[in-house]
């Protein structure tokens, strides 16, 4: 589906002040920020906002300014020369293709205008080292709002990163990363991508029908975007709609080109189904992949050394979907069982003491109390799990 403002639709008064409304609002962030978290460059020469041949709504954001640099490079805005010489490049490697356009970075990503709006699901895709593309943004204006609306979740006052932001197991705190993705989609409603996500978190969280309607947000903006159909039948699935989560896997295996995203695709579908139809879509799997069984085992064995028994117990379920009769995943599957359990339990109560423990003359001395938490590394957007 288009943006508002794709190169197909005319370019209109109204789109120009929508716009501009955008672009004041970024004037506002950028100004209000602490000092030092972003870089904005002078307005583009006209001679070479001319000779880029920008579509008409993205050079609005060229005329004024010439690229950023956010939060220290969290995110980088190509300056107009700087995006002939990234284009070059990703096209020499074969990593986009010959109509696009890099405008931008993420961390190793790339953030890529594209020429065909409708059949991309928006205006600027991210694309990964291996060539992945996700629709990405409605927009460069919504964009650059969109990714300064995320800073301001992760960044203070100050400059530093925001206490709490990170889990005892390293990652981002579940309520930490949806309220990222819900600032993002503030600024930029129509982003496939950060609506996908957001509908991962929910499914993660057991808030199913709130996971199916993000993801009927993302789709309708991006019918094409294979991740979101696959994301919609893991929710069906866990729904109990074996039927409908079939066809989902069927949609997303049918709109990729990469065999083994196809055959992972697949392999879920087989899960959803029973009897002959499973037994076929097995043997359609096991040719595209003859190492499937192997991979799985071993992903259930890296699950359980991470005690991880979610991922170990989901891994283990769609391999034994495929190969049901594989000896390496059967040998698992008590350890995945007991894991599982393990997670499951009340923690036990501490023992009472019999009497009361003699005061203590002072408080103990915590080491490293003294220091404040150190700042979180700065974190790429990871590609969707398989």
């Amino acid at each position: 589906m288009p943006s508002d403002t794709d190169a197909h639709e005319p370019f209109t008064p109204a789109m120009r002040r929508q716009i501009e409304g955008s672009l004041d609002r970024i004037e506002d962030r950028l100004r209000d920020a602490p000092d030092g978290l972003h870089e904005a460059g002078p307005p583009a020469e006209p001679a070479a906002l001319t000779k880029a041949g920008l579509p008409p709504a993205a050079a609005m954001l060229w005329e004024r300014w010439d690229g950023f640099d956010l939060a220290c490079s969290e995110a980088t805005i190509l300056t107009l020369a700087a995006q002939e010489e990234a284009t070059r490049r990703a096209v020499g490697e074969g990593r986009i293709r010959a109509d696009d356009r890099v405008i931008g970075e993420r961390g190793r990503d790339l953030l890529v205008l594209v020429a065909d709006p409708w059949a991309e699901g928006g205006d600027v895709v991210l694309v990964e080292e291996d060539g992945a593309r996700f629709p990405y943004s409605s927009s460069v204006d919504r964009m650059v709002l969109a990714i300064l609306g995320e800073i301001a979740v992760l960044y203070g006052d100050d400059g530093e990163f925001r206490e709490d932001l990170i889990g005892e197991d390293g990652e981002l705190r579940p309520e930490i990363e949806r309220r990222i993705l819900r600032r993002h989609l503030d600024f930029d409603p129509d982003a496939p991508l950060a609506r996908f996500r957001l509908a991962q978190a929910l499914r993660r969280e057991g808030e199913l029908r709130g996971a199916l309607a993000e993801l009927k947000q993302a789709l309708r903006r991006a019918p094409e975007f294979g991740w979101a159909h696959h994301e919609r039948g893991r929710i069906l699935l866990l729904s109990g709609e074996g039927a409908a989560a079939a066809a989902a896997f069927a949609e997303a295996a049918r709109l990729t080109a990469d065999p083994d995203l196809r055959a992972y695709f697949l392999a879920w579908q087989a899960q959803a189904c029973s009897g002959e139809e499973r037994q076929r879509l097995a043997k359609a799997v096991l040719e595209a992949m003859p190492g499937f069984a192997a991979a799985h085992e071993a992903a259930v064995r890296a699950a359980l050394e991470d005690e991880d028994g979610r991922r170990a117990a989901e891994m283990l379920a769609l391999g034994l979907a495929v190969c049901p009769g594989h000896l390496g995943l059967l040998s698992l599957r008590g350890q995945v069982d007991a894991l599982q359990a393990l997670a499951a339990a009340p923690a036990p109560a501490p023992p009472a003491p019999r009497r009361p423990p003699p005061p203590a003359r002072r408080p103990p001395r915590v080491e490293g109390a003294e220091r404040s938490a150190e700042a979180p590394q700065d974190r790429r957007r990871r590609r969707p799990a398989r």
